[in-house]
């Protein structure tokens, strides 16, 4: 595993073992931005302004999207509470050398980073007053949750090229089982056949503009 710069001077990982990397090289930052933040927690601040949003995150990976809707809580006053599984956490020091903290200036923010990668794993961790973690260590595959009532969740596993399986509508069949009716899910991809199944595991889907470098991503909402 190497740190790699992307196209917007931001940084992220490639894993030789998948020749892949954890995020779009035209633009780490930008694609969290625009595919989780504006395109997701954003979009659902603005349809229903609740007052508090839960959100559960498919692989906490670097923790760049817990980093920026850490801020987005802090910045719009907006209660969330933030659940993540990963399953080959990266260490400390894996988190140190991409310097995330230092991405916005704001020593909240940088703060923010840090207590979110250096949150215990298995606890619910209060961040900030509007934002509380929970990191999960574990299988997407084991994970189960009988109360299906995430506002939100974001979809950010590697892609169908390095690991297909992840893809599969019995994967989206659990995400649909942790969301609320009405519950947004949204991902970077636009792969026809991950919104074929999409739809098979009960989502309504539509094809919405991408981060820099990607025409479309997408956003479904389970019915």
């Amino acid at each position: 595993m190497k740190v790699i710069e992307t196209k917007d001077g931001s940084k992220s990982l490639y894993l030789p073992e998948l020749d892949e990397t954890y995020h779009s090289t035209h633009g780490a930052l930008q694609e969290s931005q625009h595919v989780y933040i504006k395109s997701g927690i954003e979009y659902l601040v603005d349809q229903n302004n609740p007052k508090l949003i839960k959100v559960f995150e498919m692989g906490f990976g670097t923790g760049l999207n817990a980093y920026l809707t850490s801020d987005f809580a802090r910045k719009s006053n907006c209660k969330i509470h933030y659940r993540t599984i990963e399953k080959y956490p990266l260490s400390i020091s894996d988190h140190c050398s991409l310097g995330y903290s230092l991405l916005l200036p704001s020593p909240d923010y940088a703060r923010d980073c840090h207590a979110i990668a250096g949150a215990t794993w298995g606890q619910k961790v209060e961040i900030n007053s509007n934002f509380i973690l929970e990191k999960i260590e574990g299988d997407f595959f084991d994970y189960s949750d009988q109360e299906s009532s995430f506002d939100l969740l974001y979809f950010d596993a590697f892609g169908h090229r390095a690991q297909s399986e992840l893809w599969e509508i019995e994967v989206f069949q659990i995400c649909a089982s942790l969301l609320r009716k009405g519950g947004i899910l949204v991902t970077y991809a636009s792969k026809g056949s991950a919104r074929r199944n999409m739809i098979s595991a009960g989502f309504e889907v539509e094809k919405i503009p991408g981060a820099p470098g990607k025409r479309e991503m997408m956003r479904a909402t389970k019915l």
